[in-house]
């Protein structure tokens, strides 16, 4: 029997987050007997997705992160790795600060290569003036590019290269749209176990809480909202450094008894049921794939205007001023009845489905083999 085609992921380390998500999507769905996934991580802890990665046939190898003063020792390591495992022919790197390195080498070493933008830059910082420095000769170096929104390929790799059709592509961060399909059964579960009364008005969000996802501005949010009277539970699905400030904070703004905070959850098709509406106010995403899945449940979605406009999948969908608070819970008021709708179809069309997703990433790898 002829072996599957390897690829090598080279990402940070394979916990719940959009961008590990998506691979791990596209790896279950994939024909691993024709092309198999290996994961270089820069971890020694044990991630929430390892096992199934070893389940699955991956391979995990451990490389060293890059702190700068490394620097010899991190371009060793890669080169010794590349000497040792010829079979990588692909090599798709997730992690962009330092593609132009790990890539070059892998280049140089005959593998075919993929530079993935899965967000867009910053906001000026020290930190994202030296992220800029270091990426930057990316461009010069990946043989092909892909990115989750257009914004995110032409912020990271130039218009130049964001516009060759023969280069770069938008590449869907697609999700199994059928698990997210609007189930009443699930929702009464989901609600029953989490202790909501029926009736009661449910908004949510999922992310990070870290700055890019714009905590503040949702408990600015919800605490207008209770100021207009309104009676609410604020699902809360996420982790982060901010999370122990924002409990604070919401403690400030008398809003203990709306949120819940849910930590993260591996049923997050089965919670996005549970919802009425669903909120995703960031100051930046390269697309916001929580806002697809939100979609596929039928769920209002309203996002700032910030996520790029590839998001918008079905007539749900709106974009909002991120720094208005007024017009974010003007808008939450004027959904707050809306119907459920099965939009399965629109994700279908939108292409953001998996099965079709995989399909088209399986026949590229192999056509580059």
């Amino acid at each position: 029997m002829n072996m599957p085609v390897r690829v090598l992921h080279v990402v940070t380390k394979m916990n719940r987050a959009g961008t590990e998500t998506m691979i791990m999507n596209l790896f279950r769905h994939i024909d691993r007997d024709k092309v198999q996934f290996d994961f270089a991580v820069c971890t020694e802890e044990h991630c929430d997705y390892d096992d199934e990665i070893l389940s699955l046939g991956g391979i995990l190898y451990r490389y060293p992160q890059y702190v700068g003063v490394n620097h010899f020792s991190y371009v060793r390591w890669w080169n010794n790795f590349f000497a040792r495992h010829p079979e990588y022919k692909i090599v798709h790197g997730h992690i962009g600060s330092t593609a132009a390195i790990y890539l070059k080498i892998a280049k140089k070493n005959g593998s075919y290569t993929v530079a993935h933008s899965h967000g867009t830059l910053e906001p000026l910082s020290l930190r994202s003036i030296v992220w800029r420095m270091y990426s930057y000769p990316t461009r010069h170096i990946a043989d092909h590019f892909f990115g989750c929104s257009m914004t995110a390929l032409v912020t990271r790799y130039g218009k130049k290269v964001a516009h060759d059709s023969r280069r770069a592509k938008v590449f869907n961060n697609a999700i199994d749209a059928a698990l997210y399909t609007y189930d009443e059964n699930a929702r009464t579960k989901v609600r029953k176990e989490l202790k909501i009364i029926e009736n009661m008005w449910v908004i949510g969000t999922i992310g990070r809480l870290s700055p890019e996802k714009n905590p503040h501005m949702t408990i600015q949010i919800l605490k207008e909202l209770k100021n207009r009277g309104e009676k609410f539970k604020f699902l809360w699905v996420g982790v982060g450094k901010l999370k122990d400030e924002i409990e604070r904070e919401a403690l400030d703004s008398d809003l203990a008894d709306e949120i819940q905070m849910l930590g993260l959850r591996t049923d997050v098709p089965q919670v996005l049921q549970a919802m009425d509406a669903f909120i995703l106010p960031s100051i930046w995403e390269g697309l916001g794939i929580v806002a697809i899945e939100a979609q596929a449940a039928g769920l209002p979605t309203l996002c700032s205007d910030q996520i790029p406009v590839e998001a918008k999948l079905t007539e749900f969908c709106e974009f909002i001023d991120v720094d208005n608070v007024e017009l974010w819970v003007d808008k939450l008021i004027e959904v707050k009845d809306a119907a459920r709708k099965n939009t399965y179809d629109d994700i279908v069309k939108g292409n953001y489905d998996i099965h079709n997703v995989s399909k088209w990433l399986e026949y590229f790898y192999l056509s580059k083999y």
